[in-house]
């Protein structure tokens, strides 16, 4: 069985306050195969002082805890060399992707350069004898703990999920992900 080595990406995850705006940003950055760092950034949010009551409950960032936190304008010279020219891994990538593009796009900054896998996209031709794909779901069932809705815990979860998709399908590099799964990868 050939193993998964060799990879390096980085994985993402945002918390939002409202629909696409940003309240935290994790990233795992993966490095012949291994989290080599996590990151994370609380945001305060495009759309400050409204949290939608909802994602509160979900993350439990409330506006105190990003009041006096900077915006994503303020944080992107921080954050883009962790992501720029990197292949981006996320859980249901197009929430997370387009989270990124809006808010670049408001602050008027440019896009990174990279493509983008998405390992739910990728869990679901992995294991299709399931009948559910959401992170928390399939790290139960390949034995991965985090704490689910923080943005670092779940980037790297997602991390450590899509390594083991690596290694299950039994792929050595990305093309070879591609071909197999009959899938692209996005550019950001």
């Amino acid at each position: 069985m050939k193993e998964s080595k060799g990879f390096d990406f980085v994985a993402i995850d945002f918390e939002t306050a409202h629909r696409y705006f940003p309240c935290s940003l994790g990233l795992a950055v993966v490095q012949n195969s291994e989290i080599k760092c996590i990151k994370n950034w609380l945001i305060k949010p495009i759309c400050f002082p409204f949290f939608h009551f909802y994602a509160q409950k979900i993350h439990g960032i409330h506006r105190q805890d990003v009041e006096s936190q900077p915006s994503f304008d303020l944080l992107w010279m921080e954050i883009k060399p962790y992501i720029d020219n990197q292949i981006l891994v996320a859980h249901n990538a197009i929430f997370d992707i387009n989270v990124l593009r809006k808010t670049l796009q408001y602050y008027h900054l440019s896009k990174p350069n990279g493509h983008y896998f998405c390992s739910y996209q990728i869990a679901r031709k992995t294991w299709n004898e399931q009948t559910k794909f959401s992170l928390d779901f399939l790290c139960n069932q390949q034995n991965i703990t985090f704490e689910h809705h923080k943005s670092d815990q779940d980037a790297a979860a997602c991390a450590k999920l899509f390594l083991r998709e690596l290694e299950v399908l039994q792929v050595s590099n990305f093309a070879e992900l591609r071909h197999k799964l009959q899938i692209r990868s996005p550019k950001v």
